[in-house]
């Protein structure tokens, strides 16, 4: 048997595994809001694997991402780093 509630592995909140992170790994060092942005980025990866979402990346560092919703192509939706 864990020693923890499991109950955490089904449950999609980044804010929630980085807390859960923390209090099992206090002097880890690293701030809590950077690990809820790793978390939350690891889960929008694992997302966008599982839908089929791909992002590209242009040679000037900009990006879009083409995404299929219902059997027909979505908008294409521009990120701008810079802003």
């Amino acid at each position: 048997m864990s020693d923890y509630d499991m109950s955490i592995h089904t449950n999609p909140d980044a804010v929630a595994w980085a807390k859960f992170f923390m209090e099992r790994n206090p002097d880890c060092g690293i701030p809590e809001d950077v690990i809820i942005g790793w978390f939350a980025n690891a889960m929008m990866a694992m997302h966008d694997y599982v839908t089929g979402t791909k992002t590209t990346v242009l040679p000037d560092g900009s990006a879009f991402v083409v995404d299929t919703i219902r059997g027909t192509k979505a908008d294409i939706v521009y990120i701008d780093e810079a802003e």
